[in-house]
């Protein structure tokens, strides 16, 4: 992945989730304002922190190996899984304010995110697909 792109995608990350994380805030506050939390930025934070460790991690894999394999995204997905169960616990254990409007929001913003790298690996495949197809014409010739 080249300097550009990683900015490229770090950036559109950054976008859907302040977007994503303005809209559920806001419907949080103004529809449900008795179940609102002070504890809410802490989820859209979680959620790109852990966007951008996966950008870098991806990077490092696509220049040791090549390529990025469906493999090294369901590690990637069962780490973020693993990392909000804890962050969930973390904030059950500690904070414990209106745990099922966090757990749910938490949810949300994982299915969110879910469908992010979803697509994310499509592209990724697709593009994989189309190198692997514009490479064997050239052997092919």
């Amino acid at each position: 992945m080249t300097g550009y792109l990683k900015l490229k995608l770090m950036g559109l990350i950054t976008l859907i989730n302040v977007v994503v994380a303005l809209v559920m805030g806001a419907l949080l506050f103004f529809t449900d304002l008795e179940n609102y939390f002070d504890w809410y930025p802490a989820i859209p934070t979680f959620y790109w922190v852990t966007s951008m460790a996966m950008v870098f991690f991806l990077d490092s894999v696509k220049r040791k190996k090549g390529d990025v394999t469906v493999t090294t995204f369901m590690v990637v997905r069962l780490v973020r899984f693993t990392l909000a169960i804890v962050f969930l616990w973390l904030y059950l254990r500690f904070v414990g304010e209106h745990p099922r409007a966090f757990g749910f929001t938490l949810m949300l913003f994982y299915f969110i995110y879910l469908g992010m790298e979803t697509y994310t690996v499509y592209l990724f495949e697709k593009k994989r697909l189309k190198r692997e197809k514009e490479n064997d014409e050239k052997k092919s010739n």
